[in-house]
């Protein structure tokens, strides 16, 4: 009898088989798999030790510069750029200030429109100073010399990031492009991929950041990044292990950096490695002080029951968070709101997303605005934010995830399993505990 049945077993697996193949098939033919060229040679600094070596040295000689030479702005100008490269690399708010302080010995010296208008454009951005920023960009317009092509490319793009932080898809998108026509280097790839990200565009960003990697060689640096990038997608999708792979992958790139590994612990959260995890983010509160470590310790603590170890974590982290925001409120009033909503005051985190909000109306913040009005009972207005997000091409999980709340606080059943439903189809995860985790790449 066995040996009867088994032809027939034999050919349905078959037919299984064959079908499984066709339907691959077509799926590579309508949506073939980027490929990464990760693996290529790159030159620079190979570990995060080395990168930050090697800036710290460029900083110093910008200093010994400025002993010799005081009332020249060109040496201030190279320390101010070298410590604002630091405050990208580090974190640390120390370099802001002196990169702010050095800016500001340039902006003394040097007549106007002299003066690397462009470099003191990149410190209002990252300070979240959005008017300075293209205030500057007008000057650098404005200049009696043209700017060499890689800095007029370079003001295009910063152009894009007024535009998008302003929730302005289309018109960053417009301005992305023309700064990659004149002059396609990898920042540019990395802006738009990031916009397609959060315009929902998955497939289309993971092209883009596969295509940079194919088009020149790379520092290790970058490469990582990249990985990084890739990983936030895959997580915005809920597919939490292959975000946990391209994490990983980031680490073996350019090993050492906070950042990867802040994305490398959230990573294994997601994927149940709970104790390893919280063992690398102990590491980095300690070595690096970094408050979001702190917050996510808290949030495990807290999802595990250990409500006074939690308590103490977020202590910790709400302290550096509110003197980071008191010294420049814009730059860090998000990273401060979203630790109030979830560990502090709802009033104070209230007052700190509206703050954000004003600095940068695109989706991200208007976002948090929308959570911290719902925490404070305003689920009507969280919907006008939300509605403006989506008006500006914000697509992510999280934001419909969101929409159904206050739609389901304000009795509208039908529309918040509508936007439930939508929020699925971005991220099947979304609503499981597991996703709780998430503090980074949420989407």
């Amino acid at each position: 009898m066995t040996r009867l049945l088994r032809w027939p077993l034999f050919s349905l697996l078959a037919v299984v088989c064959l079908s499984l193949l066709q339907w691959a098939m077509q799926r590579s033919d309508s949506h073939p798999a980027p490929a990464f060229a990760m693996e290529r040679p790159a030159y620079g600094p190979a570990t995060y030790g080395d990168l930050v070596a090697v800036s710290n040295q460029r900083l110093a000689l910008s200093l010994d510069r400025i002993k010799r030479t005081p009332d020249e702005w060109l040496p201030h100008a190279g320390a101010g750029a070298a410590a604002l490269s630091l405050f990208r690399l580090t974190g640390q708010i120390a370099y802001l200030d002196m990169a702010d302080a050095q800016v500001a010995e340039v902006r003394n010296l040097a007549p106007m429109p002299s003066g690397v208008p462009e470099l003191r454009a990149e410190l209002y951005l990252a300070q979240h100073d959005l008017a300075g920023a293209a205030r500057e960009l007008d000057i650098l317009s404005r200049g009696s010399v043209p700017p060499d092509t890689q800095t007029v490319s370079e003001a295009a793009a910063m152009r894009g990031d007024l535009a998008l932080y302003t929730g302005n898809h289309d018109e960053a998108a417009r301005l992305y492009r023309e700064a990659a026509q004149i002059d396609s280097h990898i920042s540019v790839a990395l802006r738009i991929a990031n916009l397609q990200r959060v315009s929902g565009a998955f497939d289309d960003a993971i092209a883009t950041l596969a295509s940079a990697t194919q088009t020149d060689k790379h520092t290790p640096v970058v490469l990582s990044g990249i990985a990084l990038q890739t990983g936030m997608i895959a997580s915005a999708r809920g597919d939490y292990v292959t975000a946990n792979d391209w994490y990983d992958r980031a680490e073996t790139l350019f090993p050492g950096h906070w950042v990867t590994a802040l994305y490398r612990a959230e990573g294994r959260l997601a994927n149940g490695q709970t104790q390893s995890a919280i063992k690398d983010l102990e590491k980095l509160a300690r070595e690096h002080a970094r408050p979001e470590a702190m917050d996510m310790l808290a949030l495990v603590w807290r999802v595990q029951g250990d409500i006074a170890r939690s308590q103490i974590w977020a202590k910790k982290a709400g302290e550096i968070w509110r003197t980071w925001a008191g010294r420049y409120p814009a730059a860090f009033a998000a990273h401060a709101a979203e630790h109030e909503l979830v560990f502090g005051e709802v009033t104070q985190a209230l007052r700190l997303a509206q703050i954000n909000a004003k600095a940068r109306p695109y989706g991200e913040a208007r976002l948090l605005l929308a959570r911290a009005l719902i925490a404070n009972d305003r689920p009507r207005a969280a919907l006008r934010e939300i509605g403006l997000a989506e008006q500006s091409g914000w697509r992510s999980a999280q934001m419909f995830a969101i929409k159904a709340q206050a739609l389901t606080i304000l009795g509208e059943t039908d529309a918040a399993t509508a936007a439930t439903d939508t929020a699925w189809s971005i991220n099947p995860k979304i609503n499981d505990p597991v996703t709780r985790l998430i503090w980074l790449a949420h989407g």
